[in-house]
């Protein structure tokens, strides 16, 4: 590998740790779930894309093998979180209705 190229991927890693740098701080700020959801997908797709330049980079095929498994499991870890939300908000829904009845039953 020249090391124009060799060169081209250690960029190419350094703004992607810089990019996880701010995922990282807008999944831990949010201020929304749907925030720090999409921050960590953008953490997990980064991640993939890292270990696959790095595997270029070492010239390891192995590593596309992990990254391919790394992107499985972070898919994975998202939908689990998404479903988490939507049933604590369905939940946060219901009891506010039950709370918005047992309101009106007592004004009557």
């Amino acid at each position: 590998m020249s090391d124009t190229m060799r060169f081209i991927l250690e960029i190419a890693m350094f703004v992607l740790a810089c990019g996880m740098i701010l995922a990282f701080i807008r999944a831990v700020k949010g201020p929304r779930y749907t925030d720090r959801i999409v921050a960590i997908n953008m953490i997990g797709t980064m991640t993939t894309t890292t270990i696959g330049i790095l595997s270029a980079y070492l010239g390891e095929t192995a590593l596309v093998d992990v990254s391919l498994v790394y992107s499985l499991l972070s898919f994975l870890a998202v939908v689990v979180m998404c479903h988490v939300v939507t049933l604590h908000h369905k939940g946060r829904l219901q009891f506010l209705s039950r709370k918005e009845k047992e309101a009106k039953e007592e004004c009557q």
